[in-house]
């Protein structure tokens, strides 16, 4: 692992809950060396709403460009308070291209960069008019670069998403009221789409017990609303809680999203940390890192989904050589250090 070449001051915008992609750069950042904040853009738009808890909630869906261009202002202000070596915008934020041109102008030292972790279907217009104006654009996906660049953006890598060791490392050990907890034969931990739904109850009818954690809509749209108790636990899962339940399940599933294809989501890099067997869709743009049968098992279709669950309940040696190899692999060269030294050396710091 290359050590960056000096320090530096990074201002991370974005939603600033802590279990959020930006809290996971500025740690990765920190493990470098460097200083800094996480400053939420969101919050203060939403400071800046008027008529009360009605005003915010609205702007949330429908955004008032006079309450956004104030959260701006105090973008700007604060910027000029630190004077960032670099200003990191990450995922969606609502960042107006005005205020990234005042910042270029006031700050001419400071480099402008944007991760983008996402499907390219979210891609907004204020996402799109900002791209030219960042020194460098991280992109999660290899065959989202070509598209991005087309878009406007000028200096582009791919930086797939990764591990947050300190978010998600696994427990030294799981008491029994914890395997009691979370232990089952195959653990999902994502929000509800339909495609999610029908392979976990394809699980449930081979006999697999299934626990499933996110967020309410796997009660709210579910199109079996009546068969959601038999798996999904009631709601979210982050950090060490997490942890532990990647850790007690014998086998962690990753059910990427269509929107996706062909990259990898978060899950896949944070089920790979837990120790635990993996079983994923397909995802090409990394199958030859985290190669089939060696780090993990891919999957096609819901009736493979459940062949490769099988095999590894009823092969306990290759469950354990996948899970260590996976860990192994990941730990290597898939942390979120390794995408902010990236990220570092294409600022040239």
């Amino acid at each position: 692992m290359s050590p960056v070449v000096s320090a530096a001051t990074v201002m991370v915008v974005g939603i600033g809950l802590s279990h959020h992609l930006p809290w996971t750069y500025l740690h990765a950042f920190e493990d470098l060396g460097w200083r800094g904040e996480v400053w939420d853009l969101d919050r203060a738009v939403r400071q800046n709403a008027r008529l009360g808890r009605l005003g915010r909630t609205f702007s949330d869906f429908v955004p008032v460009e006079a309450w956004v261009r104030k959260g701006n202002r105090e973008l700007l202000l604060r910027a000029l308070e630190l004077r960032p070596d670099v200003l990191l915008t990450v995922g969606h934020a609502a960042t107006r291209v005005g205020a990234l041109a005042q910042l270029r102008a006031a700050l001419p030292a400071t480099k402008l960069a944007l991760v983008w972790p996402d499907t390219l279907l979210n891609l907004d217009r204020d996402e799109l008019e900002c791209l030219p104006l960042y020194d460098f654009v991280a992109c999660y996906g290899r065959d989202a670069v070509e598209p991005m660049r087309r878009l406007g953006a000028r200096a582009i890598e791919w930086v797939p998403l990764a591990a947050d060791l300190h978010l998600h490392a696994p427990p030294a050990a799981l008491t029994e009221a914890e395997v009691r907890r979370y232990g089952c034969d195959v653990l999902f931990i994502g929000n509800h789409r339909p495609e999610r739904e029908a392979s976990i109850l394809r699980l449930l009818d081979a006999g697999f017990r299934v626990r499933v954690w996110g967020s309410a809509g796997w009660k709210k749209h579910a199109r079996n609303v009546g068969r959601v108790h038999e798996f999904w636990e009631g709601g979210e899962l982050t950090g060490g809680d997490f942890a532990r339940a990647a850790a007690a399940a014998r086998i962690c599933l990753n059910l990427i999203d269509p929107m996706n294809f062909p990259s990898a989501n978060m899950r896949y890099f944070e089920n790979f940390l837990s120790g635990s067997a993996t079983v994923n869709s397909r995802c090409p743009e990394l199958e030859d890192v985290f190669r089939d049968r060696e780090h993990t098992l891919y999957f096609d279709d819901d009736a493979a989904l459940v062949g490769c669950v099988r095999e590894l309940l009823e092969d306990a040696p290759l469950a354990a050589r996948l899970g260590a190899a996976g860990r192994e692999a990941l730990l290597s060269s898939h942390t979120y250090r390794h995408r902010a030294e990236q990220i570092a050396r294409a600022l040239g710091r």
